[in-house]
């Protein structure tokens, strides 16, 4: 534990950052990992970013992501409020879920998406948000996961996120309409390509926006746009 700490404490990027977490978690056996950050204020009506998704299946990313179905979860939300992690499907079985719920929660299993943790992270001003973690490698893995270590992991990450991309003040070129619109898409987790057919624009023009939008935040990668974009209050419901 007080290894993977100073790991964590050592990165000196956000991809660094997260190749050491994820790391961490598909060393006790969960090959799919996420991390999510929350809109800012006193509601979360709107669930917020999903801005890392690693080794989750393609029919998940395709559902979650792609589709859109993630906006639909309350577990985020919901695990965020509790302070506590929690396992999705007690998560699940305690609830009380709409229509729009059991909508997301038949098309995640048509998706073939199994158990796993949501474990909530807290920041400086509000930057709250969670760290997913599923695709076990085996059943028996749930049984013997460290949730109260995986959670201090989780923790520690996001507070190293947040000192790498701390926040900012006003931006000196602020971001134009369709910029923000761009930012927008990259934070829900769309490819460029997806970008350009949702906003019927080419893949160049998407890639030149892209620039600039990176130049006017000053990061290198879409992850550090997203979270800085959100952190920031540009992007946020």
């Amino acid at each position: 534990m007080s290894l993977k700490v100073a790991e964590i404490s050592d990165a000196g990027s956000p991809p660094e950052l997260w190749r050491v977490v994820r790391g961490y978690y598909r060393e006790l056996g969960f090959r799919g990992f996420a991390y999510f950050m929350a809109n800012r204020g006193d509601s979360l009506v709107r669930g917020g970013f999903n801005l890392v998704h690693r080794g989750f299946s393609r029919k998940v990313v395709q559902a979650y992501v792609t589709e859109g179905w993630g906006e639909k979860d309350p577990l985020p939300q919901i695990v965020i409020g509790r302070g506590a992690p929690t396992r999705w499907s007690e998560a699940w079985s305690q609830m009380q879920p709409d229509a729009e719920h059991m909508a997301f929660l038949n098309r995640m299993r048509e998706a073939e998406l199994d158990d796993g943790f949501t474990l909530p992270v807290y920041g400086p001003g509000g930057r709250n948000g969670s760290v997913n973690i599923g695709a076990a490698v085996r059943e028996s893995v749930f049984e013997t996961a460290p949730v109260d270590e995986m959670h201090m992991v989780a923790q520690v990450a996001h507070m190293r996120l947040c000192q790498l991309l701390p926040d900012r003040g006003p931006l000196e070129k602020p971001l134009s309409a369709r910029e923000l619109e761009i930012l927008d898409w990259v934070a829900r987790g769309k490819s460029n390509g997806v970008i350009a057919d949702i906003l019927d624009l080419s893949g160049a023009t998407v890639d030149t926006y892209l620039r600039r939008i990176y130049e006017k935040l000053d990061v290198s990668d879409r992850t550090s746009a997203a979270v800085v974009g959100v952190g920031m209050g540009l992007i946020a419901a």
